[in-house]
């Protein structure tokens, strides 16, 4: 009889095993809300570092915007606009201005265009040559997105500064 109990008992646990496939409802709910959780943490890390790298477009352009004025001053003894630079710069996130004919400093600005104006900073550099004849090279970020003016870096003879709504670019 002891031999038939086990018999039965195993035959009951095969069954079971068989009619007892997936996960249970409170299973799910917790795979779910951890999940959920995770994604919570991470969405916005990765909003940010996406900004970063549309930021990285201004940062890039306005630095080859001051090599191309101070390769510019050299031939032609003044500073130009952008549009006289031997080179153009191109961008999907953000519009490039200024420049001056000035033999002196020249001021350039980067503002996002309207589809990011509320989630990328705008930014502003400066080039300028002193009476000595060294060149002195500045770029600003605006401390949080707006939908304003980009930062504005000031040129000038004696070197180049930021606003204070902004901070240098290092």
């Amino acid at each position: 009889m002891n031999t038939q109990f086990k018999v039965r008992f195993l035959n009951h646990l095969a069954k079971k095993k068989k009619n007892n496939k997936g996960f249970t409802l409170i299973e799910l709910l917790v795979v779910v809300i951890i999940i959920g959780v995770l994604a919570a943490i991470a969405l916005p890390n990765l909003l940010s570092q996406v900004a970063k790298g549309r930021q990285a477009e201004a940062r890039t352009n306005l630095g080859t915007i001051n090599r191309a004025q101070q390769a510019y001053r050299l031939e032609k003894a003044t500073f130009g606009v952008i549009g006289n630079l031997p080179m153009v710069p191109t961008g999907q996130y953000y519009t490039f201005a200024g420049g001056a004919n000035d033999p002196l400093f020249a001021a350039h600005t980067a503002a996002a265009t309207t589809a990011y104006d509320n989630d990328i900073r705008n930014y502003g550099s400066g080039v300028s040559q002193t009476a000595a004849g060294q060149y002195s090279a500045i770029i600003c970020e605006a401390n949080n997105p707006t939908l304003g003016t980009p930062a504005v870096a000031v040129a000038n003879a004696t070197g180049n500064t930021c606003p204070t709504d902004s901070q240098p670019v290092n």
